[in-house]
């Protein structure tokens, strides 16, 4: 039986055409109870797309931070899940049973969809084992967190970088975020795209 708690899933989005479908349809994994796409001026088919497919789109001024935080104040879950616009689920995830057994943050298994050579595979290892260690996840490993908690801390930072390691930072003195035992994809692409020898240096 589906414990019947809300769950808004909030997507900060710029010109993500080519990977939100596949993140959108995805959530049929996890059933949220509303979808918010908060989009800082895409100049491709990001929102249309989001519409399409279901999703509340908001309009922002660019910069995770400020979307993130936008998406944040417009939804009205008791639980909340950030994810970023380029990654993906391939398996079933209650979260709403992971509320309820303890986990009022939590983080997911980071695995890249693209591993050309080895160096892809021990940064993805590195990732992992730095999240679980410290409670430091970054925000391509989506997070969990009870709204109650959320609003706490005072939410994400209206700052176009690093809005993730700050709010994180600020989570782990209250309640450090839990690593759940499922992985979430997450496109490789933009880190190819930006280090095209990156994936070969290590075989």
């Amino acid at each position: 039986m589906r414990i019947m708690i809300p769950l808004s899933v909030i997507i900060p989005s710029y010109n993500e055409e080519k990977n939100l479908k596949r993140l959108l349809r995805s959530l049929s994994f996890i059933e949220p109870d509303e979808v918010i796409v908060v989009d800082g001026g895409s100049q491709d088919r990001t929102t249309s797309i989001a519409l399409r497919e279901g999703a509340k789109v908001i309009l922002s001024e660019k910069g995770r931070g400020y979307q993130l935080r936008k998406g944040a104040e417009a939804s009205r879950g008791e639980l909340l899940l950030f994810l970023h616009g380029d990654t993906f689920f391939e398996e079933r995830i209650d979260l709403r049973r992971y509320y309820f057994k303890g986990f009022k943050a939590g983080f997911f298994e980071l695995c890249f969809d693209y591993k050309p050579g080895f160096s892809l595979v021990i940064l993805e290892r590195l990732i992992n084992l730095r999240a679980s260690l410290f409670s430091l996840p970054y925000g391509d490993q989506g997070l969990f967190i009870e709204r109650e908690i959320y609003f706490q801390l005072g939410g994400f930072k209206e700052m176009p970088l690093l809005e993730d390691l700050d709010f994180v930072l600020r989570l782990r003195k209250l309640y450090p975020p839990k690593a759940l035992p499922h992985k979430i994809i997450v496109s490789s692409r933009k880190l190819i795209s930006r280090f095209p020898l990156y994936p070969f240096f290590v075989r």
